[in-house]
């Protein structure tokens, strides 16, 4: 590598991590059945809307609709909104509105994570060779399948990069978002990290979870024939059928299910000890504006139960500046001071393992292995950076009455 040029070798560093992803979309390129079935299941639902037909069938299929179609699995709401696009513009305007609003989410996706920034504020940022290595996660599925969660990721991206600015912003996106798929929520941990009063953070934070749960729980309470269809899709598709690569998967691995309260009150609990890891890590190592809403961004994906393809576009980037902002802490034992000094190159093997798996077909299984690696570093540095800084994570938590740390 060292007899190329400097832009040639990051060029080729570029296009190995995107490999997976590359290889993905081009193997679907003259399969046009693959393309968008994710999409054709939220439009074949609002057909049947439209028709006063079956919404939630595990195989669901519509005549006006040619190629795979997924399971819809969303509220109701969510096809009678697309309905009413339907019923003004046509399944034909539909798919082109759709497609440029897609278009547009990849690339602020895309863009805004890896093109080069201007250096912000007073602490460190990842560069693109620090960045670049998550793309190993990014698979063709993320794109080909059309899935709305990618809209959902950049309309939550472009509100968090003014969150601090304007939080009922963010807060209303992360709420629309929770009612299409109220794992989204998970977001709200940019809020929970953002140098703010923690009252407002608290109290945004509430109102989005309650806005954005709100239907669902309605909806899955109130005991109609619906309803039930619902839960029972559910149950087939999403538990056992596609139980992700974070939470769900990883129980999975044991041969576990994720709809049991066990599994659930489980997932509370890792949630909780990510959102705490991520206050220690926030305040404890003094992060700027802009690394602690990549900070809520990375560990909001991380701490989605039901990790799919299409979710992982911003699990990178927080975690790098945490990399880069660890080496501040002391360490006594070679352990920790590999934690703590050499956390991009912790990262960085994770996300080889990650690569090589997927080239050798191992995908399903390595990709859970390294979500959970993921987790356990965050785990790891946020629990050494209480047990040295708590009285001053502590003190910034409880008494900070205005933003004091830099954009």
């Amino acid at each position: 590598m060292k007899r190329f040029p400097p832009a040639v070798r990051i060029g080729l560093i570029v296009l190995v991590f995107f490999l997976p992803l590359l290889s993905g979309v081009l193997g679907k390129i003259a399969k046009s059945h693959a393309w968008f079935g994710d999409y054709r299941a939220v439009a074949c639902g609002a057909q049947k809307v439209i028709d006063g037909g079956a919404l939630y069938d595990l195989n669901l299929q519509c005549d006006a609709l040619e190629g795979t179609t997924a399971v819809y699995v969303y509220l109701p709401v969510v096809a009678e909104t697309f309905a009413v696009v339907i019923r003004l513009i046509g399944q034909d305007g539909l798919i082109w509105l759709y497609g440029a609003l897609y278009v547009l989410s990849l690339a602020i996706l895309l863009g805004v994570t890896y093109a080069p920034r201007p250096k912000t504020g007073e602490g460190p940022h990842p560069t693109l060779l620090d960045k670049i290595p998550f793309a190993a996660f990014l698979t063709g599925s993320a794109v080909v399948w059309g899935n709305i969660a990618v809209l959902c990721h950049a309309a939550v991206l472009g509100s968090a990069l003014v969150a601090k600015r304007y939080p009922w912003l963010f807060a209303a996106v992360v709420a629309v978002c929770g009612v299409i798929k109220p794992v989204f929520l998970t977001y709200l941990l940019v809020l929970l990290f953002i140098d703010l009063p923690l009252a407002k953070r608290l109290g945004w934070s509430a109102l989005a979870a309650i806005a954005g749960l709100l239907p669902t729980v309605l909806f899955a309470t109130d005991g109609s024939a619906l309803s039930q269809s619902w839960r029972a899709t559910l149950s087939g598709f999403v538990y056992t059928t596609t139980p992700g690569e974070s939470f769900y998967g990883w129980l999975g691995l044991v041969g576990l299910r994720g709809d049991s309260v066990g599994a659930n009150l489980g997932w509370l609990v890792f949630a909780g000890l990510m959102a705490l890891s991520g206050l220690a890590i926030a305040e404890g190592l003094k992060l700027d504006t802009r690394a602690r809403i990549w900070l809520g961004l990375s560990l909001g994906v991380l701490t989605i139960p039901r990790l799919m393809s299409q979710d992982v576009f911003l699990i990178g980037v927080g975690l790098a500046y945490i990399a880069l902002y660890s080496p501040t802490l002391t360490a006594v034992s070679k352990p920790l001071r590999v934690l703590k000094d050499r956390g991009r190159t912790i990262l960085t093997v994770i996300c080889v393992f990650c690569l090589i798996g997927g080239a050798a077909e191992l995908g399903d299984f390595t990709m859970r292995i390294s979500t959970l690696l993921l987790s356990l570093y965050v785990l790891a540095v946020g629990t050494l950076t209480f047990a040295q800084r708590r009285d001053a994570i502590l003190t910034a938590l409880l008494f900070r009455k205005s933003a004091r740390v830099p954009d």
